[in-house]
Formats: C-alpha cells, structure tokens, sequence
C-alpha cells in the first residue's frame, strides 16, 4: 500500500496523478514492463511508414504543440556534405512547395505564433526536430499548421537562389558557434567521444561547405533522408479530430512525393558507437572569453533498452 499521505502528496502534482497505478504488488512492482508512452496517447503508422503520435492536454488552452522528427542529423553527413542538414532546417522556412519567400514564417506570426519562441527547428547529431506552438481557438488553424509540418517533411525547396540567400544567415550562426562556449563545448565532444564519428560531425558543419556547398547535394540528401518511413508528427491536441487529418496530408506513397520524390526503401539508420574510454580520463580546456569556471563529470555507459522499472532503477 502507498505510504500514509502520500495521496495528498501526488494530488499537488497533475501530471504524477495522471499516471495510472501499477496492478502488481509492490514486491514485484520492479519486473512490471512500463509502457511506451501514456495510455491516453493515440498512435499509429501511415502506409508509407510515417508514424504519428497524439496525446491531447488540457493545458494550456486553445493552444496545440506539433512536432516533426527526422531520424537523421549531422552524423549521416558525409566528409563533404558537413553542416548541410542544418541549412536543409533553414531552408524550410525560407520557402517550400505553397509557401514563398518566408511565407511560412510570416502565416504564422500573424495567428500569434512568433518565430523562435512558437516556430523553430533544431538539429542535431542524429535527428532534426521541427516544433509549432500555435492557438486553436478559430477554424482552420490546426490544419493549416500541419500543412506547415509536411511541407518541411516533403516540400522544402532546395534552389540554388534559396541556398544563396540562407548561406549568410547559417555563415552568421558558424561564427557565433566560434565563441568560448562553441570552443570548448568543441574540446568537451572530443574529449568524450574521442576517435569516433561524434567528434567530427558537429551540426554546425564546416565553413568552407556552407560556402561552397550546392543546391544538387543538398537536394539528394533531403530527398534520401527525409523519407516518411524515418519520421514521426507528434501533438498534443484531440487525436479524435486530427488523427483523420493527419491520415489526409501525409501518407503520400514515397515515390509520389513531388518534386523531389522518395525511394521506395526507406534508408537504414546507422549505429555510431562511441567508444569505450580506458580508466578515468581529465580533460582540461582554457579560453582568454570565459569568465567563469566550469566542471563536468560524465560516466559512459553500454547502451541499453530500458523496459522496468528495475531497468530505470
């Protein structure tokens, strides 16, 4: 049995009392297997394999999270594609197959969804997440913005006119990343993922690829790793309502995606290990910028899966 108060306890926690008890004793509570995801949660695959996830919440009303995740960042970069992942994330929003000129950014300020804080994107080593906080409360809203997430998943124009004019925004994103804490967060990876892939495909890339790099190979590699089978929509809004939509827009067959049309085969998502580190390893880095001390401890450990509650333990 729960211990005495602990109900008062758990009750000042929304999100602990939503979760379900466990129906095992508490004796064998360790061995019991621990969902995926919450229940409530509506979840499924499309035909051409993109799998989407619905969890509606409450709070904050008239308000709706969209996310959409690519399997792939900055380590499926070959030597001299390095830093193109992240320019494809731009390009995004700069212009796709129905929006031109930064449409996309400027349709969704004006529902009150301002860019960086409501609209953004983020890549990293091994995926590159698009995020939309937008409102609800009038007709219409919902669908347009998950026509937003699928333009970024299968309509992202890639011109060399495009390439052209994002290359001094992510130039100018390089150089801040050339700062003390850019510099020593560079040391940090190669410190601790020394003689592997991890250490030599930071996301930022390469300046000489964001100068140089063309608009065809940035095409092959949007049209090779954006594949609907490497990519999951996620909101929080009401599954009933959306899940149909969701359906509607994005399960288009990979080979009729156009302009830039998908293989059937989705491409595998390589392993990258990072090495073991014999014994205890120091690391030390200094930088004239800093003005303030800095320690870490990391602890490697073998990957995993994680299914109990004893696993999690």
């Amino acid at each position: 049995c729960a211990p005495e108060g602990s109900d008062d306890l758990v009750a000042s926690f929304p999100n602990l009392r939503g979760l379900g008890r466990l129906s095992a004793p508490p004796e064998e509570w360790a061995k019991c297997v621990l969902p995926e995801m919450p229940p409530q949660a509506q979840h499924g695959t499309l035909k051409n394999g993109l799998r989407w996830i619905v969890h509606e919440n409450r709070e904050p009303k008239s308000r709706a999270e969209l996310y959409l995740i690519v399997g792939f960042g900055s380590l499926v970069e070959e030597e001299s594609e390095r830093g193109i992942a992240h320019i494809i994330e731009h390009l995004g929003f700069s212009a796709t197959k129905s929006y031109e000129n930064h449409a996309i950014v400027k349709f969704l300020e004006s529902i009150g969804a301002p860019f960086g804080a409501c609209q953004n994107a983020y890549t990293s080593f091994d995926r590159t997440v698009y995020t939309l906080h937008v409102p609800t409360d009038k007709a219409g809203l919902l669908d347009e913005s998950l026509t937003v997430l699928r333009e970024f998943a299968y309509f992202t124009r890639i011109s060399e006119e495009d390439l052209s004019k994002e290359r001094k925004v992510v130039l100018e994103e390089w150089r801040e990343s050339k700062n003390a804490n850019g510099r020593l967060f560079e040391d940090y990876i190669k410190a601790l993922c020394k003689d592997c892939r991890w250490c030599e495909r930071l996301p930022i890339g390469k300046e000489e690829v964001i100068k140089g790099v063309s608009a065809e190979t940035l095409r092959n590699f949007y049209r090779r790793y954006y594949h609907p089978a490497r990519m999951s929509a996620v909101g929080d809004f009401d599954g009933a309502a959306v899940a149909a939509k969701v359906q509607e827009l994005f399960d288009i067959p990979p080979g009729e995606i156009s302009p830039l049309p998908r293989d059937p085969e989705a491409p595998e998502r390589p392993q990258y290990p990072v090495p073991e580190t014999p014994g205890i390893v120091v690391a030390s880095s200094t930088d004239p910028e800093l003005s303030f001390a800095q320690g870490l401890l990391d602890c490697k450990r073998p990957r995993k899966s994680f299914t109990t509650v004893h696993d999690y333990r």
